[in-house]
């Protein structure tokens, strides 16, 4: 079996010239680790990038936090040594005061493929704000765990918007989150420096455990 070439794995190999001259930002979780179990800051750290502060989606930034309405705050990477900032806490879309202070917002979260699964609401409100203020976004690509074949549901009305379903997806969307972003700009009308590194290998149809990608 071939194994998929995560979207930060792709990054690295190739680093754009900005790398060790802009501030970053970092949205991630716990899962945003490479094949290596390596994790996204790690390696922006490693790779001699400026790594300024991190971002977390519901359940924290260790996924540590119980599921349903259970808020986390603010909180500090003694690992990494830079602040986390909570977008299920206070707020759940960074201020253009958090956007301002970092030149590039890097995203890189596991989705699960279904509307109802806030990452991808987190990723595209964060996209909002981005555009609003003009900050340049990287999204590095993952698989959609449930493949990109099938696609199951309606499509969301808009009288229904909410943080379990924002954009204009069925319940099934069959996307990953850099087609999700690419769909969510498209929608918005956004127009700004969004960056989506992609993924190598694999095909749509296939599931997570067929991308040869421990889990």
């Amino acid at each position: 079996m071939k194994k998929v070439r995560l979207g930060c794995e792709v990054f690295f190999d190739g680093l754009p010239s900005w790398f060790a001259e802009k501030r970053i930002g970092l949205l991630a979780n716990q899962a945003s680790v490479d094949s290596s179990f390596c994790h996204t800051g790690s390696l922006i750290r490693a790779a001699g990038g400026n790594l300024c502060c991190l971002l977390s989606p519901q359940h924290g930034f260790g996924a540590e936090k119980q599921a349903n309405m259970h808020e986390s705050g603010d909180s500090w990477s003694a690992e990494l040594g830079v602040p986390i900032f909570s977008l299920y806490g206070a707020i759940r879309q960074p201020t253009a005061q958090m956007l301002q202070a970092i030149d590039v917002l890097v995203i890189d979260l596991q989705d699960v493929g279904t509307r109802v699964y806030t990452y991808g609401i987190t990723m595209g409100l964060c996209l909002e704000m981005a555009a609003q203020v003009g900050s340049q976004v990287v999204i590095l690509d993952r698989p959609n765990p449930i493949g990109g074949v099938k696609i199951e549901g309606s499509l969301l009305g808009a009288e229904y918007r909410s943080f379990v379903g924002r954009y204009r997806v069925p319940m099934r969307h069959g996307l990953t989150m850099g087609e999700l972003a690419r769909l969510i700009v498209n929608e918005a009308k956004l127009e700004w420096d969004l960056t989506v590194v992609g993924m190598q290998g694999g095909h749509r149809r296939n599931l997570f455990p067929e991308t040869g990608l421990s889990r």
